[in-house]
């Protein structure tokens, strides 16, 4: 199976430097469209400001300006709203600068300005400078009340090709939330329990060490680790001739794909202090071409009351940093990063559906699972969302209807329900692909039902600009 999986992996390193190496050298660019993200979007009572983003297709070359107009209905500038930039009128501008590949702009509610729910703005974009195309989307609806999307279309923003960031889909809402895949380290559960998870999206490891002192803790410690603690370290082992006994260990270095979270690879925080061990920390990779190396953190968490207490340093360092993390209910996870502290990086847990990510996922090459690095995984919210696989050789996406819903089966949900079966793998000679023999049904935190297709893997050839579309099955109660 090893000598298999090295000669497929060397067929398609070759194919691959052929495909660029046959590529022009000045290839003529496709237009690059700019568009709102969607062309609906709700803003519920309980917010008072919405950034609106609209994205572009590549990057400006050039510095520009975009001009958005609106008109509302049940609404005035200045009594009810206002936006950022400011309007002038019935419209406003919002620059461009180069190396851009999205802008936005914020409507904000008036402190005090009293919504009935059937207030809407209509904003268009109606000029844009001659590098740019006009897409199908210029005009977006805003509804001051939640909506609950009858249909839609989106383009994840992945960010591009190094896949930068984790996008989190709220289907109902006809939103996405595009995070930033380097701002966070860890996440703190919110639950009863009390979990640590690492970020998954930069192929971060963790392994424990027989010490609770973070202070006597040196690279003498670490011993052996930068040749085993990295995912890159345990694709080359399993390629060797004669895999080393470690590489069966590897998979309990990652948290669980399957996110159960009894599984995660640093261990429940103990209530008993002198129980919680330090654990050394390999932060993985970041977005780039190559791919920067973020480096290593020795940690120790233990609890704070209801909370976490995280100390975290340098593998040599004789000091080391604090950060207490509070749990909170409406969001599954509190996240933090050893640079910036507590940060927001997810939805609250009721806001979102579906996430697409990068991923450490697993597989089995025929002895044992080991951990692996997977671009293009989708994940679904276990709090409160449910998923199933139709097959159109049961019945067709257009043909699926709310009568079809009761025969589906919503048991055995995990986070990766979906996963990776939207898309076939690649391999000798054939790269990967939307899988275009199935759909997803997806019931909601609300009840409501939806079928969704994976449309195009790419956006103008371009990894990491997934489509999607989706509709509405059956509102839930």
């Amino acid at each position: 199976m090893n000598h298999f999986f090295k000669r497929t992996l060397s067929f398609i390193t070759i194919a691959c430097f052929v495909f660029f190496s046959s590529c022009k050298e000045d290839p003529e660019l496709p237009d690059n469209l700019v568009e709102f993200e969607s062309d609906q979007l709700g803003m519920n009572a309980g917010e008072s400001e919405l950034t609106i983003k609209i994205s572009l297709s590549r990057e400006v070359t050039e510095e520009a300006t975009l001009t958005v107009q609106f008109e509302g209905t049940g609404v005035s500038y200045g009594t009810d709203f206002s936006t950022t930039p400011a309007a002038s009128g019935s419209s406003f501008s919002i620059p461009l600068m180069v190396g851009d590949t999205e802008t936005s702009f914020v409507i904000n509610k008036t402190e005090g300005a009293l919504f009935d729910g059937d207030e809407q703005i209509v904003f268009t974009i109606v000029s844009a400078p001659e590098s740019l195309v006009l897409g199908e989307k210029t005009q977006l609806t805003l509804t001051f009340a939640e909506i609950v999307a009858v249909s839609g279309a989106m383009e994840l923003n992945g960010g591009g090709a190094t896949y930068p960031n984790k996008v989190f889909i709220d289907l109902s809402a006809n939103r996405q939330t595009a995070v930033a895949r380097n701002t966070w380290d860890l996440g703190f559960s919110s639950g009863s329990d009390f979990r640590v998870i690492l970020n998954s999206s930069n192929g971060m490891m963790a392994r424990a060490i027989n010490k609770t002192d973070l202070n006597a803790v040196t690279a003498a410690d670490t011993t052996g680790f930068g040749l085993q603690l990295s995912l890159p370290a345990v694709f080359a082992a399993i390629n060797l001739a004669t895999p080393p006994a470690w590489v069966s260990e590897a998979i309990t270095w990652i948290d669980d794909p399957s996110g159960d979270l009894t599984k995660t690879a640093i261990a429940a925080v103990s209530a008993t202090a002198s129980e919680n061990k330090v654990f050394i920390i390999n932060r993985g990779q970041g977005p780039g071409t190559p791919a920067p190396e973020l480096g290593w953190k020795k940690i120790r968490v233990t609890r704070n009351g209801n909370g976490y207490t995280l100390q975290h340093a340098d593998i040599n360092a004789t000091s080391f940093s604090e950060i207490q993390i509070a749990k909170n209910t409406t969001h599954a996870f509190q996240y933090a990063s050893f640079a910036t502290g507590i940060v927001a990086v997810d939805p609250a847990t009721d806001r979102w559906d579906i996430a697409w990510t990068a991923f450490s996922n697993s597989t089995n090459f025929g002895s044992g699972p080991i951990p692996y690095y997977f671009q293009d995984i989708v994940l679904q919210n276990t709090a409160s969302v449910q998923t199933v696989q139709v097959l159109v050789a049961t019945k067709t996406y257009e043909a699926f209807g709310e009568s079809d819903i009761a025969a589906l089966d919503f048991s055995n949900q995990s986070q990766v329900k979906i996963g990776a079966s939207w898309r076939s793998g690649g391999g000798p000679g054939a790269a990967p692909a939307v899988r275009t023999d199935r759909f997803y049904v997806i019931k909601d935190a609300d009840g409501n039902y939806y079928k969704l297709k994976f449309s195009a893997l790419t956006t103008s050839g371009e990894r990491g600009r997934p489509k999607v579309e989706f509709a509405l099955l059956k509102k839930g109660a």
